[in-house]
């Protein structure tokens, strides 16, 4: 895996899954600060589990929903309200995350290529 950028947060995503390369456009929108940077999970060395995003941020990794609630608290603001599912165990948090995720290309599809960055974006991938 290629190094992180010192102070940046690193999500990892599924580069055909449309849920997920839509989500990463709506990130690379709203945030602002430019705190995270994006890699596909199609593009490490790792054959990692492709049903769950993997957020890294100094060498500690989160994953399934506890990556959603680690995003909304770097973004702030309005995001932080995604910590409401706290109040749930965690175990149904992660059944919750890993049954969107299961069925995530029947329900939006999957795309025929990997996500492509635009030229602007490009500085955001590693």
């Amino acid at each position: 895996m290629n190094p992180i950028p010192e102070g940046k947060v690193l999500i990892q995503f599924d580069g055909i899954c449309v849920l997920c390369s839509r989500a990463v456009r709506f990130l690379l929108k709203v945030d602002r600060k430019k705190r995270f940077v994006f890699q596909s999970l199609q593009e490490t060395s790792d054959k990692t589990d492709f049903e769950t995003i993997r957020v890294v941020d100094n060498n500690q990794a989160f994953t399934h929903f506890d990556a959603l609630l680690k995003i909304g608290r770097e973004l702030g603001g309005v995001f932080r309200a995604v910590a409401i599912f706290k109040i749930l165990p965690q175990s149904w948090r992660k059944a919750l995350y890993q049954h969107i995720a299961h069925n995530r290309f029947r329900w939006f599809g999957k795309n025929e290529e990997c996500f492509l960055p635009t030229e602007s974006e490009r500085e955001r991938f590693i």
